[in-house]
């Protein structure tokens, strides 16, 4: 298959970036930095830009990304558009060739309006939207329709490329989106895969094992020393993690993955192990991966296993002249002096 990855960006007025550039974005990506400094605000920005493959998609996507954030329901009608940065109107994110463009509007214009946005008695002329744009695909959207009633957004289109694009938060996987993942690398008959990369992670695991209920499915996992399997539950974050992180790469197959804290829950002593993992899996998924951290130890690894490896550590900081935020590329020998030299790479 033909390389679909992400190779440079720019992007203007999104989140806490008035602008940033990044080049030289590889297979494997990881991105390092103080607290709110932007690094889980650039996996977003990508996550948006390439599972948008027209408006309509983006209008979704956009819908997705203020609700995971705020939780918006039909209870809480409050929300606020906190990925446009302050006092700015317009978001263009450019990934590759790909433009997109939010720019909010207080006027709707009708001529490129679906049918189904005029049939509505409940719109006025005047009324907050957003007009969204993915190259020259264009569409005006009511606000309020796109935060609380999305569903009036849906129709058949082009979903495919959504369902090779996974997002991994900072908190442990819920385990029906685990069982989800799981049922994907199923379909590429990886179960065995999985079963001995659990043996490299600790020795004990023997294997993952999916139990139907007539409400729901649950995991297990079968240990070496009992002799019936475990709720996957009962064995602590770090295992949640390490298998989520594990069936999402083959899930994203020729597609991206996005982990955000990726150490969480994760002892050091494995990180050599999971390192080792995705950059091996994601070649032969053809997978590219974006992470965060703030932990040392976890760069640390990550720089040693990459030293044969298609792999870009990115440090994010904010610039004291201008109090914009940058980033710096650091390549392997130079991040290889700064942590022999107990120089600080997790921001300036």
């Amino acid at each position: 298959m033909k390389n679909h990855f992400v190779e440079n960006l720019t992007f203007r007025n999104f989140k806490c970036f008035e602008e940033i550039n990044v080049s030289n974005i590889k297979r494997i990506n990881l991105i390092s930095g103080k607290n709110n400094i932007g690094k889980t605000s650039l996996m977003e920005g990508i996550h948006l830009a390439v599972s948008s493959t027209d408006s309509l998609d983006l209008s979704l996507n956009v819908h997705e990304m203020i609700k995971r954030r705020q939780s918006t329901s039909t209870r809480n009608r409050y929300f606020e558009l906190d990925f446009i940065f302050e006092n700015s109107s317009e978001v263009e994110l450019t990934v590759n060739d790909k433009n997109i463009k939010i720019e909010y509007t207080d006027t709707l214009q009708g001529d490129i309006m679906d049918n189904f946005f005029q049939e509505s008695n409940v719109l006025s002329e005047y009324q907050p939207s957003l007009k969204l744009s993915v190259d020259s695909d264009e569409r005006n959207i009511p606000i309020e329709r796109l935060i609380h009633r999305p569903y009036m957004l849906r129709k058949e289109h082009n979903s495919n490329i959504k369902s090779k694009i996974n997002f991994i938060t900072s908190t442990a996987t819920d385990e029906r989106d685990i069982a989800i993942l799981y049922g994907k690398l199923i379909d590429l008959n990886k179960e065995e895969f999985l079963n001995n990369s659990l043996k490299l992670f600790d020795k004990n695991l023997v294997a993952l094992k999916q139990k139907a209920t007539h409400r729901d499915i649950i995991l297990k996992v079968a240990l070496k020393n009992r002799e019936l399997p475990v709720l996957l539950s009962s064995l602590g974050e770090g295992i949640n993690r390490y298998i989520a992180i594990l069936c999402a790469i083959w899930a994203s197959k020729d597609g991206y993955l996005f982990i955000d804290e990726i150490e969480n829950g994760i002892h050091f002593s494995n990180y050599t192990k999971l390192w080792n993992i995705i950059f091996e899996v994601s070649k032969m998924a053809n997978c590219q991966v974006f992470a965060t951290t703030h932990s040392k130890e976890c760069i640390e690894v990550f720089n040693e296993v990459n030293q044969e490896n298609n792999g870009s550590y990115f440090e994010f900081y904010r610039d004291k002249k201008t109090n914009l935020i940058v980033t710096k590329q650091k390549d392997n020998e130079q991040l290889k002096y700064e942590l022999s030299h107990n120089i600080e790479i997790r921001g300036e």
